[in-house]
C-alpha cells in the first residue's frame, strides 16, 4: 500500500491516493504501515514535525518499508529542536529522496536520521537503505546508527547502506555509528556497511563535549565496511576537547574496513588534538585504506592510533595513498602512528606506494612521517615516496628499530601539484 502526504491534503482522507492525501506528519506517525508500504511526501513542499517509526510499523528484510518523496524532487522534514527521524527495533527500512534540516547545530537537540537498535540477545536489524538525502542543522549526528541493548549484547544493524547522501552543519558528526563497547569480548554490534558518495562537510563539533566531536564519517564497533567515493571537509572546528579531536573519514574498534578513492580535506580541530583526514583508530585490525587524496588538514593526513583499553591493533595496509599539506596545525605528519603500547601497541601494519608531501607551517610542525619509539611493532614502510619544501621535517623515526624502511624515495626541496580525487583514481589504475 503507498500513503500520500501533502500539504493540500486532510488527515481525514484515506491517503491512499495523490488526490486523497494525508497532511501532516503526526497523521503518519499515527499510521500502521507494514511490510512492502510506502510512505510518499509531496515533493518540493516542507513538512513540520518529527517522524517516528513507531510499534504500529512492521519492516521486514524482504518486504521494507519505503520513505520517500512522489512528484519531481524532494519534499523536506524540518524538524525544528528535535530528531528528524527516528526508527526504533525496526529492519527493512528503506529512505530516500527527502531532506531533514534542523533549527542549527547550536538550538536542535537531536540528530538527523536515527536508527536505534536496544532489542537483547544480539539481534541485528537488516536492510537498511538511505539514498539520496540531505540532512543539516542538528546538534548531534547527521546519519546515525545505535545499538544499545539491555544484555550488552552484541545487537545492531548489518546490511546498511548510505549512498549519495549529504550531511553538513551539524554537530558532533555527519555520519557515525557506535555500539557497546566491550573489548574483552568476540564480536561487533554492527556488520556490512557500505557508505559511498556521500559528502559531509562543515559538521563543526559541539563545544564542552567532553569526548571528541566534529568528525565527518565515523564507524565504531563493526565487522565489515566499504567506504568510498566520499567527500569530508571543513568538519570539527570546534571540538575543543584535549583528550581527542575530530577526523575526516574514520573507524575504530573495527574489523575488515575498506576505505577507498575518498577525498578529505581542511579538517580541523580547535584542540591540540587531531583534526586530520583519515584514521584507524582504537582497535581495528584487517582493514585497508587505499587510493585516498588527504590535503590541507590540521591534523594528519593518514593517523593510526592505539589508546589504551583498545583490542588488539593489527594486520592493516595503506597503500596508494596521498597526502599534500596535512599536518598544518600542532605536530602531526602526513603519514602518523601514535599509541599508548596497550594490547601490544600497533603491530602488522604495512605502508606502501603512498605519496607524502609537506611543507612548512605557520601553525605546527610537521613532518611527512612520525613514527614513534614505542608502542609499535613490526611497522613496514615500502616504495613511499615522502617529499617536503626543504623546511618540513621528512621523517622523525627513521631509524626506529619496530619499523622498517626500504625501497622509498626520500625528496626535499620540491614542489607539489594540486589534483582532485578524480585525477587521483585515475592516476593509479
Amino acid at each position: 500500500m503507498d500513503y500520500y502526504v501533502s500539504l493540500f491534503g486532510a488527515d481525514s482522507n484515506v491517503g491512499t491516493s495523490e488526490t486523497a492525501p494525508w497532511q501532516s506528519i503526526e497523521r503518519v506517525n499515527a499510521a500502521q504501515v507494514l511490510p512492502s508500504d510506502s510512505v510518499l511526501f509531496q515533493a518540493n513542499q516542507t513538512f513540520l514535525g518529527n517522524l517516528c517509526l513507531s510499534d504500529n510499523w512492521t519492516g521486514r528484510v524482504d518486504k521494507p518499508i519505503t520513505v520517500g518523496s512522489y512528484g519531481s524532487g524532494r519534499a523536506t522534514i524540518n524538524a525544528g529542536n528535535g530528531a528528524g527521524f527516528v526508527v526504533k527495533n525496526i529492519g527493512g527500512v528503506h529512505l530516500k529522496a527527502l531532506n531533514f534540516v534542523g533549527a542549527g547545530a547550536s538550538e536542535n537537540v537531536g540528530s538527523g536520521i536515527v536508527f536505534i537498535n536496544t532489542l537483547p540477545r544480539g539481534i541485528k536489524l537488516g536492510d537498511i537503505q538511505i539514498h539520496r538525502v540531505g540532512v543539516s542543522g542538528f546538534k548531534y549526528s547527521g546519519i546515525c546508527f545505535v545499538a544499545k541493548p539491555p544484555d550488552r549484547s552484541w545487537s545492531g544493524f548489518s546490511d546498511v547502506k548510505i549512498t549519495y547522501a549529504t550531511s553538513h552543519d551539524n554537530g558532533d558528526a555527519g555520519i557515525s555509528c557506535i555500539g557497546v563497547w566491550n573489548p574483552e569480548r568476540d564480536g561487533y554490534a554492527h556488520t556490512d556497511f557500505y557508505v559511498s558518495n556521500c559528502s559531509v562537510y562543515r559538521n563543526a563539533g559541539i563545544p564542552g563535549k567532553e569526548s571528541h566531536s566534529g568528525n565527518g564519517i565515523v564507524l565504531a564497533q563493526v565487522d565489515g565496511a566499504l567506504i568510498e567515493r566520499c567527500r569530508a571537509y571543513e568538519n570539527g572546528s570546534l571540538n575543543d576537547y584535549e583528550g581527542g579531536g575530530p577526523v575526516g573519514i574514520w573507524v575504530w574498534d573495527a574489523n575488515r574496513v575498506v576505505i577507498q578513492f575518498n577525498e578529505s580535506h581542511h579538517n580541523r580541530t580547535g584542540s591540540s588534538k587531531d583534526g586530520g583526514g583519515f584514521d584507524l583508530d582504537g582497535g581495528v585490525r584487517n582493514s585497508t585504506v587505499q587510493y585516498n587524496y588527504s590535503h590541507d588538514n590540521q591534523g594528519p593526513g593518514y593517523l593510526l592510533a592505539q589508546f589504551s583499553d583498545a583490542r588488539a591493533f593489527y594486520g592493516n595496509v595503506l597503500r596508494h595513498n596521498v597526502s599534500v599539506n596535512d599536518g598544518r596545525k600542532n605536530r602531526y605528519g602526513g603519514i602518523h602512528l601514535w599509541s599508548t603500547g596497550a594490547s601490544g601497541g600497533i603491530t602488522d601494519t604495512t605502508f606502501y606506494a603512498n605519496t607524502i608531501f609537506t611543507t612548512q607551517s605557520a601553525g605546527g610542525n610537521p613532518a611527512a612521517v612520525d613514527c614513534p619509539s614505542e608502542g609499535i611493532r613490526n611497522i613496514r614502510f615500502y616504495n613511499n615516496r615522502f617529499q617536503t619544501d626543504g623546511k618540513a621535517v621528512l621523517v622523525r623515526g627513521k631509524t626506529n628499530p619496530n619499523a622498517l624502511f626500504e625501497g622509498n624515495t626520500f625528496e626535499t626541496d620540491c614542489q607539489f601539484s594540486r589534483f582532485s580525487i578524480g585525477d587521483v583514481a585515475g592516476f593509479f589504475r
